[in-house]
């Protein structure tokens, strides 16, 4: 287990990159958290910022970046197209702000996906639309014991869409709760499954579950324990269908790393990332079985192979691929490939200009390529100037 050997000159690394597009923050979008997804040869994402509508009291020299957030389409020659804007309750709209996760496609060209905030009760929505735009609210969080402040994306299984939210639940974790998984009709029937409590179970489900078995796996980033400042290191818990929990792991921030994200389920057994933890503190990869067996495959080590894998892996072919939003060359985050055994290489050091910084979202694989986006970047603008992201394209 260990780095593969690879280049480390920006010349090597940045042999099969391009650059699809730039933000700019206003009218097209800025910060990107969210992955992408294909629809008849078509990408579509979600930008957390931006748009036509601004969502602040004031837009000045950040040059609108803190808008409510867009639904856009880029094909791949990197011609971009706002779809949608998003509106929020400080525009009079109930359509939800700021999208944090990327999009579900249902039933071919249906595409899903939540937002953070705003809505009905300005605790969040879920949303569809088509891929010309048409965007309806499904359902508007109400907080309290419903769910709160979705920042996970949606999957599907049969009928239903299941989801997580940072906070709802109750008034536990400091009085908004302390998260909540939920399942969603395509009607915009919503039933909370389960309630975290913090303490020794989690709190705040950054990411959202997958299914396995008939089940739910998932992580919560926070609790789990007093560790990590008290607030806990996060777990990861199985959930069956009737919402009955039993935590698989609890970090403690050692060798086991900190702050677990997303999961992805491999032959029976899942894998993940931790953002923080392990050998030099910039986190891990780990497999963990479905009984709760935990393996530490590979630590990161900051330079040159990055830290902070902020992002859910993919799998094609024997290989995950993956994100970090710090470390590699630059020390501005890299795209990263991994064996099942924790054999690691780096695909692409980012540089920080205009290839793009802080990649926080998954890579998505899309003919023979992998294709991202990255936080800040790009051009100038936007939050100090830091530019507003980017679409980026590179060989795997």
């Amino acid at each position: 287990m260990g780095a593969r050997p690879h280049g480390n000159t920006a010349g090597a690394l940045a042999a099969g990159y391009k650059q699809l597009y730039a933000f700019k923050g206003t009218p097209d979008g800025a910060s990107p958290y969210s992955g992408l997804v294909a629809v008849n040869g078509t990408l579509y994402g979600t930008t957390l910022n931006g748009s036509t509508n601004n969502c602040s009291s004031s837009c000045g020299s950040n040059n609108c970046y803190l808008g409510c957030g867009t639904i856009f389409s880029v094909d791949t020659r990197g011609r971009e197209h706002v779809i949608y804007d998003f509106k929020g309750n400080f525009n009079s709209g109930a359509d939800g702000s700021w999208p944090f996760d990327g999009l579900t496609v249902l039933n071919g060209n249906q595409l899903w996906g939540t937002t953070s905030s705003a809505g009905q009760y300005q605790h969040g929505t879920a949303f569809i639309t088509d891929t010309s735009g048409n965007e309806r609210v499904v359902y508007s969080f109400m907080g309290g014991n419903d769910s709160e402040g979705p920042e996970a994306g949606l999957i599907a299984n049969k009928e239903h869409l299941y989801g997580a939210s940072l906070y709802g639940g109750g008034s536990g974790c400091g009085g908004a709760g302390c998260g909540v998984v939920y399942w969603l009709t395509t009607t915009g029937k919503e039933f909370v499954l389960y309630k975290f409590q913090g303490g020794t179970d989690g709190v705040r489900p950054y990411s959202g579950p997958i299914f396995m078995h008939d089940a739910l796996y998932g992580s919560a980033l926070f609790g789990g324990g007093a560790g990590c400042g008290t607030q806990g290191c996060g777990i990861i818990y199985k959930l069956n269908l009737h919402g009955k929990e039993t935590v698989l792991h609890r970090f403690a921030d050692g060798s086991d790393g900190a702050y677990p994200n997303g999961l992805i389920a491999v032959g029976g057994t899942l894998y993940g990332t931790t953002e923080g933890g392990g050998t030099k503190n910039s986190g891990i990869f780990f497999s963990i079985t479905p009984s709760g067996k935990f393996t530490t495959l590979y630590n990161f080590l900051d330079i040159p192979d990055g830290n902070l894998p902020g992002a859910v892996l993919i799998y094609s072919k024997g290989e995950f691929y993956g994100t970090t939003v710090g470390g590699g060359t630059a020390g501005v985050g890299t795209v990263f490939s991994m064996t099942k055994t924790g054999s690691e290489k780096v695909i692409y050091s980012f540089l920080g200009g205009s290839d793009g910084s802080a990649p926080q979202s998954p890579v998505y694989l899309f003919k023979g390529n992998l294709y991202g986006t990255t936080l800040s970047g790009g051009n100038t603008g936007c939050t100090n100037n830091a530019g507003c992201g980017t679409i980026y394209r590179v060989k795997p």
